[in-house]
């Protein structure tokens, strides 16, 4: 696979082999600014002989009659999948928990809206003792957090400063998102210089979600030998 740096054109070639299944960051050797790469999508193993039987059973249009009996339990498993799929809800206590530290009301709102509620849930505080107080009853897992949130107090200076008063175990689970028209999305030298996970600029709240869910890929993959000797689950 061929692909090029994005800020010096470089070409960066890397063994199709090798490949990682999800996206991953490398530094460009000329410029040393961090590069995305997105694999190509690898093919999934299929039974031979069963790949069109096993989607007529998914679209409903297929009667399971096999006589083989590994082909009739791969028919059985597609159908059951598929029933699953039609019926099954998120259930609430597994949608994600997010704490929105942001003063505009507007942005406020436009997170609300890219955010899916079937995923997501969202509070909002309006000043750093309501936002920890927030934090510790519902459980945060992930802060949005405007660097003029409570002025007045400093309070987005008082939640980072909460935040990296966490014991270690705690700051792991703990997602801090930027939000700064001063910092481009996915900065990750900026994120690390302010002490967060991601930053997000304002123009780019509309893929918030994506954004996010691309940042947390990055963030279980650097954790994932952490996470298999200690016996933890991804983020």
């Amino acid at each position: 696979m061929i692909a090029n740096c994005p800020n010096c054109a470089m070409s960066l070639s890397f063994e199709d082999d090798r490949l990682p299944t999800e996206p991953f960051n490398v530094m460009c050797p000329r410029c040393r600014q961090s590069v995305t790469i997105m694999p190509p999508p690898k093919e999934e193993p299929k039974l031979p002989g069963t790949a069109q039987k096993m989607e007529a059973v998914a679209t409903g249009t297929h009667t399971i009659k096999s006589a083989d009996p590994l082909q009739t339990l791969a028919e059985l498993l597609v159908a059951n999948l598929k029933q699953k799929e039609t019926t099954a809800d998120v259930n609430p206590l597994t949608r994600r928990r997010i704490l929105v530290c942001v003063d505009d009301a507007q942005l406020r709102e436009k997170l609300r809206a890219a955010l899916d509620p079937k995923y997501y849930q969202l509070f909002s505080s309006n000043t750093a003792p309501e936002a920890i107080e927030a934090f510790l009853e519902s459980r945060i897992e992930i802060i949005i957090l405007g660097p003029s949130f409570d002025a007045p107090n400093q309070g987005s200076a008082a939640v980072m400063q909460y935040v990296n008063n966490l014991t270690p175990q705690v700051r792991r689970r703990t997602y801090v998102i930027l939000l700064s028209s001063q910092l481009r999305t996915m900065d990750t030298y900026l994120a690390f210089a302010n002490g967060v996970n991601l930053t997000l600029h304002p123009d780019d709240i509309s893929s918030a979600q994506a954004v996010f869910e691309r940042s947390l890929r990055d963030f279980n993959e650097l954790y994932r030998p952490y996470n298999t000797a200690a016996g933890a689950n991804p983020f």
